[in-house]
């Protein structure tokens, strides 16, 4: 088993991964209150915790000071300022998103090394990005993904219009402005903002209707209103718990 760190694999530093701790799900956050003279607790849901994975490796050299240079060419390459992309040899098409957490110890006998990284991860593993384009103003798309993906979407207007609207059910994001020909209106649901022409225009957001929705597992059907005045594309990042 080998993983891959930040664009780079444990296989380029000759690391040998001996175990790999993934939990089956993220920590849930959930509090229980207990009521005096009630059986049982009631349950308040919260959102789930970071995930943690960790890796148990050895390293190996023909001396000990080559040794010592390959674990501090280990060192750069796991330090990082953000979380970066993890991914594992029997899942190449997901990744984590992990930085690591805690003090790296070696235990080191002659030239072996043997230490533990724990990378605290999102409480996701995600795929490769995925696009759509409304045709005749409708677009149907698949999530792959076990759990909701949030959707990026970008219309360029060919037409003027007073509004824009995509809706997923009863759901909709709707942005009431003087629309020119040439605009291009960005609904992020991954960042809650909306954009015209590279600015934030949340003073045009119908904020008291609208809601930054979430794509469900499998198919959803969009629509875009008013017709004929854009052409738009959707974007998103399928997750799996």
């Amino acid at each position: 088993m080998s993983f891959t760190f930040n664009g780079i694999s444990s296989d380029s530093f000759g690391i040998i991964v001996r175990d790999i701790k993934r939990p089956l799900l993220p920590d849930q956050n959930d509090n229980y209150l207990q009521i005096l003279g009630r059986h049982g607790s009631y349950l308040f849901n919260h959102e789930l915790n970071d995930r943690i994975i960790e890796i148990d490796c050895v390293l190996a050299d023909d001396t000990i000071e080559n040794l010592r240079d390959k674990l501090r060419q280990i060192a750069v390459w796991l330090y990082v300022d953000e979380r970066k992309p993890l991914s594992f040899a029997d899942e190449l098409d997901k990744y984590y998103l992990a930085k690591l957490d805690g003090v790296i110890d070696v235990e080191q006998i002659i030239a072996i090394g043997q230490f533990t990284l724990r990378f605290r991860c999102e409480p996701f593993a995600y795929g490769a990005e995925q696009q759509a384009r409304f045709e005749n103003d409708t677009a149907t798309v698949i999530n792959s993904g076990t759990f909701e993906a949030l959707p990026v979407f970008t219309a360029t207007f060919t037409s003027v219009a007073s509004e824009w609207k995509v809706t997923l059910g009863t759901k909709y994001i709707r942005v009431v402005r003087d629309f020119q020909a040439g605009d291009v209106l960005e609904a992020n649901c991954v960042t809650g903002v909306v954009k015209v022409n590279g600015a934030s225009v949340m003073v045009d957001l119908d904020w008291q209707n609208s809601e930054f929705f979430a794509l469900p597992s499998g198919e959803s059907d969009l629509t875009i209103t008013p017709v004929g005045v854009c052409d738009t594309t959707v974007k998103f990042k399928p997750r799996w718990l």
